[in-house]
């Protein structure tokens, strides 16, 4: 196996925000919205023109997207990136406002849009591709590759499941020359072999294609587009369990410099120093189950890492919460009980 840098807990510094200081910000661009609008129901014919065509325009464009950036995106640390939705949609209900055949601040506007949100995707674009660089000098993980540009440009822990995505579609499309990924100093054990877990994707991978020719031609009998839509599912999910194979099959458990690094695919990471490892056993241990975590494989032999003092874990999603058993199914269990536990 080739062997890689060690990992690291993270590319870079985080802070995330708490969704929670958002809403005032965010409900104030709402009223915004709202006060436009009944103004829009309440105004004599006579400057029905001039706030459809100026003031709408204007509001919904200008002021609500500036007042939402500095709010929201600039307080936050957030990407500018995320201004251009609150633009656009700006100037979609004010396209829908526009009074026909008379002048409307709209068009003008649009134009200068355009620029900015060009100016603005060029800057970030450039922005995140360093960040994106940085990351795989600094990691040789896929997932810290993506998660580093993602948490820089919304700040929140679901940047972790927005990386969880790409990183599958790494795996599935550009990592089949590519050797397990094992940081120099650590010890690789694999858990997707004597599992059965390649063996039963394989067998879902090899009836999908049927499944989804027999429901398109189903479908396609009342709806041409639900016959479609469900068929890319289909080819979508096909590629998804591919992906999440290879990332199984390349991210095996890791003992070695005092640490251990629990690892499904690109889903699950727990970092855990070897000192808290109170016991490695194949029975369930006797603890709450919010403070256990079970990433064996389906049929496989369970074994039970119990730490003396919880753990903070990351999931799909990436919201941490606190462990004190995780139960993985290592192809050789007795060698990795040895490992884990310094026997020698």
């Amino acid at each position: 196996m080739r062997r890689f840098p060690a990992p690291s807990d993270s590319a870079a510094p985080r802070r995330a925000i708490d969704a929670r200081r958002l809403l005032p910000p965010l409900a104030v661009c709402l009223a915004l919205y709202g006060i436009d609008l009944a103004c829009m129901a309440a105004v004599p014919e006579a400057g029905r023109a001039f706030a459809a065509g100026v003031a709408v325009p204007f509001d919904l464009m200008v002021f609500v997207p500036l007042a939402f950036y500095l709010l929201v995106v600039r307080r936050n640390g957030l990407s500018p990136l995320i201004v251009l939705p609150v633009i656009g949609l700006g100037g979609l209900v004010s396209a829908q406002l526009a009074p026909v055949g008379q002048f409307s601040l709209h068009v003008p506007l649009a134009a200068l849009a355009v620029a900015v949100d060009l100016s603005i995707g060029i800057h970030e674009g450039r922005r995140l591709a360093r960040s994106f660089r940085a990351a795989r000098l600094a990691s040789d993980e896929p997932l810290e590759w993506f998660e580093r540009p993602f948490f820089e440009l919304v700040r929140h822990e679901g940047a972790h499941a927005c990386a969880t995505e790409l990183s599958v579609w790494y795996y599935a499309l550009l990592s089949w020359r590519r050797p397990p990924i094992v940081p120099a100093g650590y010890r690789a054990f694999s858990y997707h072999r004597k599992s059965g877990y390649l063996a039963l994707v394989g067998v879902i991978a090899a009836l999908l294609p049927f499944e989804a020719v027999a429901v398109h031609l189903l479908v396609a009998q009342w709806s041409e587009a639900a016959a479609i839509a469900l068929t890319a599912l289909t080819a979508y999910t096909l590629v998804w369990i591919v992906g999440d194979a290879r990332a199984v099959a390349l991210n095996p458990l890791l003992v070695g410099d005092g640490a251990l690094q629990v690892k499904w695919g690109s889903h699950f990471r727990l970092g855990v120093p070897l000192d808290l490892v109170e016991s490695v056993e194949a029975g369930e241990p006797a603890l709450p189950k919010r403070e256990r975590v079970n990433m064996a494989a389906m049929g496989a032999a369970p074994c039970w890492i119990v730490l003396s003092e919880p753990v903070q874990a990351r999931g799909l999603l990436g919201m941490p919460r606190p462990v004190r058993a995780v139960c993985v199914s290592p192809d050789d269990a007795a060698a990795f009980r040895r490992a884990v536990l310094r026997e020698g």
